[in-house]
């Protein structure tokens, strides 16, 4: 029983003591987490892009150059919006303390997200939008 309770407490004390390089890292890791998950949606973003492109070529009429125009922005305001956090991010910011570093990734994990839902929304329209199209 008494060796029990000597590794509780010894594994309660290592919890205890946080390392902040180890908490610095995890938050990086979940940024970067989200960015890899919007560039996984790179290339059908620009698969559909290249797509209403040809097809804006071939509308018919202007309701259907206007819907592709819409989805044509939105695409490439996804695209631009990714551009610029990734310009801006920086993985390794110096003369910050822990406190400022954990604030600063915090506030990255949530502008790379918001990228990910412009990019879920955009691609995910512009998929339905192109589904008729597809060849059989």
């Amino acid at each position: 029983m008494k060796k029990i309770l000597i590794a509780t407490t010894i594994c309660l004390a290592f919890t205890a003591c946080t390392n902040p390089k180890a908490e610095e890292k995890v938050a990086l890791d979940e940024v970067i987490k989200v960015h890899d998950k919007v560039m996984g949606r790179e290339d059908q973003l620009m698969h559909n892009k290249m797509k209403l492109d040809t097809l804006f070529g071939e509308a018919q009429n202007d309701e259907a150059k206007a819907r592709i125009k819409k989805l044509t922005a939105s695409l490439a305001k996804a695209d631009a919006a990714m551009s610029d956090w990734m310009q801006n991010f920086e993985p390794a910011p110096e003369g910050k303390n822990h406190e400022q570093l954990m604030n600063y990734f915090a506030d990255q994990k949530k502008q790379v997200s918001a990228v990910d839902s412009l990019f879920i929304k955009a691609v995910n329209e512009s998929t339905l939008y192109l589904k008729p199209f597809e060849k059989k």
